[in-house]
């Protein structure tokens, strides 16, 4: 007698998810940011951090610089040092990138290795402000937001 058929096991198709990283490459690799500090020295530091994690970093001075180098949907993450920069500066450097690309993600770099918020200005608050310039510098970012 014929054997009956075997069972052909049903192979369904999970969605495209990007599979996790190897252990030995880095969690950034492939991914791409925009620097945007004003010091030199600084930008170069941050850069070489983030370069050394894999990320490839494109890097500017100013504002003029980063609108220049910022196209919809080339960068992962957006990093702005908001401590050389005049609020206003900041704030419609922000809203102009946000306006074209919503999605585009940012950082917000005060120091090291601190951020002010991932969406601001909407999770900030008066009482994050410290105190001194930087206090009233953060003061104003909440006023023009």
């Amino acid at each position: 007698t014929p054997l009956p058929p075997t069972p052909v096991a049903h192979i369904s198709r999970c969605p495209p998810y990007p599979p996790p990283p190897l252990r030995s490459r880095p969690v950034f690799a492939d991914k791409t940011g925009l620097l945007v500090v004003r010091c030199r020295s600084t930008r170069e530091a941050r850069a070489a951090v983030l370069l050394s994690r894999g990320v490839d970093v494109h890097e500017a001075e100013e504002f003029s610089s980063a609108c220049f180098l910022w196209l919809p949907h080339l960068y992962d993450l957006v990093m702005l040092d908001l401590r050389r920069y005049f609020p206003g500066e900041a704030l419609q450097f922000y809203e102009q990138i946000r306006g074209r690309d919503s999605g585009q993600r940012f950082a917000f770099l005060m120091g090291a290795p601190t951020y002010l918020s991932s969406t601001w200005p909407d999770e900030v608050t008066v009482a994050d402000a410290s105190r001194g310039q930087w206090g009233e510098t953060v003061k104003s970012f909440l006023a023009a937001a």
